[in-house]
């Protein structure tokens, strides 16, 4: 895709990180589609049944009952996407900021999503049971991220890192707490929380980020500092927005349905996306071999894989061509129908049949 005001240099990685925003949108209209928010309760008698319609919290009375491990599931699901949802739309104006060049405001609209709605989705993957009894029983002030006395950077770091742990490549993407630094050091250089705090107030006082005297935060930067901070930007970007990819498929996989088949085939197509700006990345390059490996699998089982068309609801045969323009392009043509549509997406419905 051409853009109008970013240097060209950018493209690839702004069309990389649209690829990445759709992939986590997807997530969402995925939960309305099959109402994956909605649980069936069945109930012992009539009784109970009236006892929890008339219930004024439901998530208590379910505790109360013997419901408990299908409050936890339910709490799981609506905060995951609640959270989601506002991460998508902060997110997607950042993108659209930095693509025309509003750098300082591309700057201010991640630190919500990136600071505090990704950790909220941390915890909820680290320890979804404390997330839960503390955002149910105790105070605001307890659950507050943001919150120093209760989230200091040792608690933090510990929950980033033990999350990590229950994903497929959030540890390589944390290598030497990378991700966490970025996020919440703000003595490092390399860190956002300088950036973030400067663009958000024009006089900073803290010693790690003091405004210089006779300046104003960003007002007065030359076309020179400004371009430092665009190409910034969109180097610490494909990491951080990955790493957010591999947080919310992480429970994303623990809310739905999703096969082994479906998962090696998102997450080859994604790294091997992810290679292409990131070179230096070795596991990112193997992963692109391994995509066709899908294939190697297939045809010693003696099997074909299909992707189903969105406008013809055909299926569209997967052969090693196809999968190159799926991991080059944004988008792949109908073999049916000839229209072409977007892989810019979370792929489930991935079928097998024999050759």
């Amino acid at each position: 895709m051409e853009y109008n005001f970013l240097h060209k240099k950018h493209w690839e990685t702004q069309d990389y990180l649209l690829y990445i925003y759709d992939v986590i949108a997807d997530m969402l209209r995925k939960a309305d589609q099959n109402n994956l928010s909605s649980f069936t309760l069945n109930f012992d008698n009539e009784e109970a049944a009236r006892s929890f319609e008339s219930a004024e919290d439901m998530f208590e009375w379910m505790d109360r009952n013997g419901y408990h491990e299908t409050s936890i599931k339910m709490f799981v699901s609506q905060v995951f996407f609640s959270l989601v949802k506002d991460y998508c739309y902060y997110l997607y104006e950042s993108l659209s900021c930095a693509q025309r060049g509003k750098v300082t405001v591309a700057y201010s609209l991640l630190r919500k999503p990136i600071r505090d709605n990704l950790l909220y989705l941390e915890w909820l993957l680290d320890n979804c049971e404390e997330f839960y009894n503390t955002f149910m029983t105790r105070s605001v002030e307890e659950y507050d991220v943001a919150s120093f006395k209760n989230f200091d950077k040792s608690r933090i770091r510990k929950i980033v890192n033990s999350a990590c742990k229950k994903t497929y490549m959030g540890e390589t993407l944390n290598k030497d707490n990378i991700v966490f630094t970025l996020r919440f050091n703000n003595k490092e250089q390399i860190g956002l929380q300088r950036i973030w705090n400067q663009s958000m107030h024009l006089i900073t006082t803290s010693p790690n980020y003091l405004t210089e005297r006779g300046n104003l935060n960003f007002i007065f930067t030359d076309n020179e500092n400004w371009n430092e901070y665009w190409d910034y930007y969109y180097l610490v970007m494909p990491q951080l927005i990955t790493y957010s990819l591999e947080i919310c498929e992480a429970l994303f996989i623990s809310i739905t349905d999703v096969t082994e088949l479906e998962l090696l085939f998102n997450r080859s197509v994604r790294y091997a996306k992810y290679s292409k700006i990131s070179p230096d990345l070795d596991s990112a390059k193997k992963i692109e071999k391994e995509a066709y490996k899908i294939f190697d699998l297939a045809e010693e089982k003696g099997t074909n894989i299909f992707l189903t068309c969105d406008y013809c609801n055909q299926r569209v045969l997967i052969n090693h061509e196809l999968m190159n323009e799926i991991i080059h392009n944004w988008s792949i043509k109908c073999t049916e129908c000839l229209e072409e549509f977007s892989i810019c997406k979370y792929i489930l419905g991935i079928d097998v049949a024999k050759s």
